[in-house]
């Protein structure tokens, strides 16, 4: 009868062990996937700033050089020929929705996006090629992504609302 002892003995201590790698695969996959959302955001941010330049650019008057919302860079119409500068508007892959932060100009223009996410991002530098963290970024709504041609016309107490994308 001392066998069923070291036997049971023995299949908790597998147990253990499986729940042990378990556990740490998990975390493994946690941070892996955390690493990719980044990955996603900064796509998304890029592809929605490289489209804000593009509505300006094809701006004419000097009144309405930056969209007012991000359905303007789906369907721009402000000429006879309509143009998309952007092919659909992405989600915010930290929050998972649709939900971004807008860097607007004190006249309305929208001149980048940022996540609407306060989580802060992992701790590293480089993300991606193209684009290296913000060195004193805390959460991920300091990751802002903005319209080259805008950056100078950024105030520092600009409002930045966080709208969905339908508004």
């Amino acid at each position: 009868m001392p066998e069923r002892g070291f036997t049971y003995l023995g299949l908790m201590f597998i147990v253990a062990i499986a729940a042990m790698t378990a556990g740490m695969a998990s975390a493994v996959w946690s941070t892996a996937h955390r690493r990719d959302q980044e990955r996603e955001l900064v796509f998304a941010g890029q592809q929605i700033a490289t489209a804000i330049e593009s509505y300006r650019k094809r701006s004419t008057d000097e009144r309405h050089l930056y969209p007012r919302s991000l359905e303007e860079l789906l369907s721009d119409e402000r000429q006879s020929a309509r143009q998309h500068h952007l092919r659909r508007i992405y989600i915010d892959p930290i929050t998972g929705d649709a939900r971004w932060g807008l860097v607007r100009l004190p006249d309305g223009g929208i001149v980048g996006v940022h996540s609407s996410s306060a989580r802060a991002p992992l701790d590293r530098v480089f993300v991606t090629p193209g684009f290296v963290r913000p060195p004193k970024s805390k959460t991920y709504q300091d990751w802002r992504f903005v319209a080259p041609s805008a950056t100078t016309l950024l105030v520092p107490a600009s409002s930045n609302d966080v709208l969905s994308s339908s508004q």
